[in-house]
């Protein structure tokens, strides 16, 4: 399937018109994981920006003091990961495990703020859809945070 096609399905670029999409499957580029192989660990640097064309992904954070691990999400198809890197440039903050063989899109964080500068708009949308996505996630760990503490 055309990467492009992949890019107008992911949360973040939704509003995007055809050649903006475009430009951004021009910027991107593609990489094949093999099941239980890891995208990227936690507290790793990293400036990339992560869709799923093919297979599924884990999210996994470490346990302070314990040797397992919580998985805290599990992505398919057409879903972003890795975000966090166009915000703060920060290490990663959880851990990202292909659970089977894996075609990733990649689109590098300084690429990306390259096209902004290009196309203002295309930087407008993408980051509000962000800030939309991010919210979502938030009220959700806040959710589960409320149902733990009500089991405990």
């Amino acid at each position: 399937m055309d990467n492009t096609k992949i890019l107008e399905k992911v949360d973040i670029f939704r509003g995007l018109i055809p050649h903006q999409l475009e430009s951004l499957a021009q910027v991107s580029e593609e990489r094949k994981y093999r099941g239980g192989e890891a995208v990227f660990t936690e507290h790793s640097s990293g400036a990339e920006v992560y869709i799923i064309k093919k297979g599924k992904v884990r999210i996994e954070l470490g346990l302070k003091g314990k040797p397992n691990t919580a998985t805290i999400q599990r992505l398919s198809v057409g879903q972003i990961f890795g975000e966090l890197a166009l915000v703060d440039k920060r290490s990663r903050s959880a851990t990202a495990i292909c659970e089977n063989e894996c075609e990733i899109i990649t689109i590098d964080g300084d690429k990306l703020d390259e096209l902004f500068e290009q196309d203002s708009r295309l930087g407008y949308i993408v980051m509000k859809n962000l800030a939309q996505l991010l919210a979502e996630r938030l009220r959700r760990t806040d959710l589960m945070l409320v149902a733990s503490v009500l089991w405990e």
